[in-house]
């Protein structure tokens, strides 16, 4: 023994220095994920490419769009200066540097159009000099009403209108409306030199100031930063989610009527991480403390706890060497191991039973340790490989988060059961000093299991079978839920602001990622998605640099070199005052030359449109005093030509001709849309509708196709969860298919009969129907955390069987039809261990794992009484003659190596 104690404790010592310099944390959910799947190596490749993009996000919440603004500055002024602990801060998009050549943007068939308007206007500006704008002074309402007299009658007489009468014509329209506005009220002034340029592009607006990020409704502004993470920690980002969340603290106070608040991938997963180490702590040291308590009532002394929890405890240490020999790492779902150790493997709670009632019938220690390898040993063994191979059978789960925590948990168990097996007859031999006593009488110990329903089987099978009909139709009921929101803590502020982020964005949460190698591909992949009915939006980098810019420099600098030579930009051009009469009969000129046929070619009804407006203005003039019109068309002359100076102002500042590079463009968009190798990035986001949630599978599996129809090569995070999602569940499937399988051999080649095989399965069955019947029936769905307890509860349930039906077999060689106090007394304490265990799961704040333990619990402890009440009916109703009220020898009998070997 003390040998093996030694050998024991130096493979521990050894086990935990290993494990606290080798052991890792990994915290991605990539991790958890094969890295051979197709979909995973798409993503790794994007990874590759493009860097991580998990961002932390920034919300601030308000009305006032200034205000809102002016915190995100200031919040992402302090986060940089913290370049150790963030990266790739994005908040604003400022293009204002490459306003000057906003035209380059244009097709070159509008910039030809802007040409051909400049060129319509070459008298007026060609006419200014650098002594005087004399040519800009007869730019007037009344010199324009000649203007378009003098069209008009070529156009009848061609019959026809040309390209530059369109313009002309269409400018008129506009100006004749705006001067009969304001004869009537001069405040109604507008600028109508709108309509004489193309309208401007979408990027044309966004060159004019920063543009920051903003949902729909303007009430959520947004700023984007990525940590900078520590390798190997279980909370990797801790540290900058920390910072930021002072950050915001600290900004906040200087905004009252705004709130803030922080979310994105890697503050959930930090939070979940922070929550699930918290809470995996406290699950270990709650299942350690209530299953000692436990053992502390049932043996009424620390000597038998003590001496239990030290041989799980050294298991437990092997198991956590042994993982960092064969595995290196842990990741969200292994962590909880050494909760499901402390649950599921106590094996001495049976040894030292059948051990201590050997000592009080009068055996000594060598003795009662003989006698209880013959009456444990074997249903321990079996016991222990078949939960193990329950979870080896999640290795077929296609998951390597599930695959691993399978891994480690198995060989912990068959470690558990080698401390059982080794460590604690060891510590019983050196530490069981008791002499040996005579056999007593013990009240508390009687030979049979529930006597009194044990004599009513009939009674017990009856009620079983109509709880198990019961069972069947809330089975039917289950549901399955793959919605992942479900698992977050419901209390965390991250994740009431993603929900937030959510509801004030819908689809903006998922989005697929495809690259290529050239704008012109990036340009002609958008145009594609955009077609699709599932798409919310598509952005990308390649529209800011346009394509054909060679020949539109050539176009640019025609344009700079018509505009040379305009007028300062706020040097007033004063103009003489209009005679009232006279414009009144130059608009009576425009209405008779709009009189008659129009012209074929007229397809928009320009001519009518323009009949409208100018006999508005015509009648404007008539009824208006005529000094007073004549004031207001004077201001109306000033303003025209002051505004058409300024936009040409503008039209010369946006037509710088030099080419738009990618230096250009502002360092945080080429961070995340232009890879290292060059590749250009399309983000792809998905359509949300009221009905349906992205969240959920199916929708989310709709899009997922959909975009495959246009880039088979996508990746992101969506064909990532959905296919993890299907893996798990699928996986999970089988995996317990597998372990029901790998159950059934090793109880046949334990027991050697079907029959008998098929009565140790018999209230697992029972138990897991009931305990499906239950979750079917109070509305708990299946979903991606819960459902590994479906293979789990295979190996642990069956245990029960096994131990029961073992005892049995031993005691009717003995001439007793009936299932022994200690053994049934075990297999309760160590059915309460177990449950006790995976109950403690239910403490966290994430509702996955607390899910997860609440349906290991409830499957445990549905077995257990199914294996406590059902199965001794069945074994008492095949039993044959009376049960015999007679306990075991209360003898110790010799028991000889040889026929413990048998």
């Amino acid at each position: 023994p003390i040998f093996t104690l030694a050998a024991a404790l130096l493979l521990a010592g050894i086990s935990m220095w290993l494990a606290s310099t080798r052991l890792t944390f990994r915290t991605q959910r990539t991790d958890l994920v094969n890295p051979d799947k197709e979909y995973q190596q798409r993503w790794q490749k994007y990874l590759a490419e493009f860097g991580d993009d998990d961002d932390m996000v920034v919300l601030v919440q308000g009305g006032n769009r200034e205000k809102m603004t002016a915190a995100l500055e200031q919040i992402a002024g302090h986060i940089a200066q913290h370049p150790q602990l963030f990266d790739r801060l994005f908040y604003k998009c400022d293009l204002r540097g490459l306003r000057n050549r906003a035209l380059l943007f244009l097709p070159s068939e509008q910039i030809a159009a802007i040409q051909g308007n400049l060129q319509d206007m070459k008298l007026l500006l060609e006419s200014s000099t650098l002594a005087g704008i004399s040519g800009w002074k007869v730019l007037s309402l009344s010199s324009l009403l000649d203007e378009a007299a003098h069209r008009l009658r070529v156009i009848k007489e061609n019959g026809a209108i040309q390209s530059g009468d369109v313009t002309f014509l269409t400018q008129l329209n506009s100006i004749s409306h705006s001067a009969a506005m304001v004869i009537d009220d001069p405040c109604s002034y507008a600028n109508p030199w709108q309509s004489i340029l193309p309208a401007s592009p979408e990027q044309k607006d966004q060159l004019a100031e920063p543009q920051y990020f903003f949902s729909g409704d303007g009430t959520l502004a947004f700023l984007l930063v990525r940590p900078v993470k520590v390798a190997g920690s279980f909370t990797a980002a801790n540290a900058s989610v920390t910072r930021l969340r002072e950050i915001v603290d600290d900004v906040k106070g200087n905004f009252s009527d705004l709130q803030f608040g922080c979310t994105g991938l890697p503050i959930l997963e930090n939070d979940e991480m922070v929550a699930s180490e918290s809470d995996t702590s406290t699950a270990s040291w709650l299942a350690l403390a209530g299953i000692s308590l436990l053992y502390l009532v049932v043996f009424r002394g620390v000597r038998y706890p003590l001496l239990m929890v030290g041989a799980l405890l050294m298991g437990t240490a092997w198991a956590m060497g042994w993982l960092t020999l064969t595995v290196g790492h842990l990741n969200i779902l292994s962590a909880t191991f050494a909760v499901m150790l402390f649950g599921m493997g106590d094996y001495a709670v049976l040894w030292v039973m059948r051990y201590e009632q050997a000592r009080q019938r009068g055996c000594n220690v060598r003795s009662a340790l003989l006698h209880t390898t013959r009456h444990v040993a074997v249903g321990n063994l079996t016991a222990a490989t078949t939960t193990a191979l329950a979870f080896f059978a999640t290795m077929f789960a296609d998951f390597k988060g599930v695959a691993e925590l399978g891994w480690i948990a198995g060989c912990g168990i068959l470690l558990c059961a080698l401390g059982c097996f080794t460590v604690l007859p060891a510590l019983l031999t050196l530490l069981d000093r008791r002499q040996l006593v005579p056999p007593t009488a013990i009240p508390i110990l009687t030979s049979t299991w529930l006597p009194r329903l044990g004599r009513r089987p009939k009674l017990v099978i009856g009620a079983a079978v109509s709880l198990a009909g019961l069972a069947v139709f809330g089975v039917t009921q289950i549901s399955y839920d793959h919605n992942l929101l479900h698992l977050q803590p419901r209390g965390l502020d991250s994740v009431q602001w993603q929900m937030t982020l959510i509801e004030h964005t819908a689809g903006a949460s998922w989005n697929a990622l495809s690259s290529v190698a050239t704008p012109a591909e990036a340009l002609a992949l958008k145009a594609s998605y955009e077609k699709l009915p599932c798409v919310e939006r598509v952005v990308e980098m390649a529209s800011l640099v346009p394509p054909g810019q060679d020949a539109k420099l050539t176009q640019l600098a025609d344009v700079q070199h018509r505009l040379r030579r305009l007028p300062p930009r706020d040097e007033p051009i004063p103009h003489s005052k209009p005679k009232t009469d006279v414009l009144l009969e130059k608009t009576a000129h425009v209405l008779a030359d709009l009189q008659g046929p129009l012209p074929p070619n007229d397809s928009g009804q320009l001519l009518t449109a323009l009949q409208g407006h100018v006999q508005l203005l015509h009648d404007a003039l008539a009824h208006a005093d005529s000094n007073l019109a004549a004031e207001r068309i004077l201001q109306f002359d000033n303003n025209l030509t002051h505004d058409l100076v300024v936009d040409l102002h503008r039209l010369r500042d946006v037509s710088t001709p030099a080419p738009i590079k990618l230096d250009d463009l502002p360092p945080p968009l080429r961070e995340r849309y232009l890879g290292k190798s060059g590749q250009w990035l399309v983000q792809v986001f998905a359509k949300q509708s009221v009905q349906e949630s992205l969240w959920d599978f199916g929708p989310l599996d709709a899009f997922c196709k959909q975009i495959q129809t246009v880039d088979p090569e996508a990746t992101g995070r969506p064909f990532a969860t959905v296919e993890g999602l299907r893996a798990m569940k699928n996986g999970f499937q089988w995996a317990g298919f597998y372990a029901f399988l790998a159950i059934v051999i090793v109880l046949l080649f334990d027991f050697r009969k079907v029959g008998r095989m098929l009565i140790a399965l018999a209230p697992l069955a029972l138990g897991l129907l009931l305990a499906l019947g239950i979750l079917g029936l109070s509305g708990v769905p299946l979903n991606p955390a819960n459902i590994i307890a479906l293979p789990l509860v295979l190996g642990v349930g069956v245990d029960n069987g096994v131990h029961l039906l073992h005892d049995y077999l031993i005691r009717r060689r003995e001439g007793l039809r009936s299932v022994s106090y200690p053994i049934a007394r075990g297999v309760l304490v160590k059915g309460l261990t177990t449950m006790i265990g995976f109950g403690t799961l239910m403490i966290s704040s994430q509702r996955g794992l607390a899910g997860l333990g609440l349906c290991l619990t409830l499957g445990v402890g549905c077995c257990l009484l199914a294996s406590l009440v059902f199965l001794p009916a069945v074994l008492m109703l095949m039993g044959s003659g009376k049960i015999k009220q007679r306990g075991e020898l209360n003898q110790c009998l010799p028991i000889s190596r040889e026929r413990v070997a048998a």
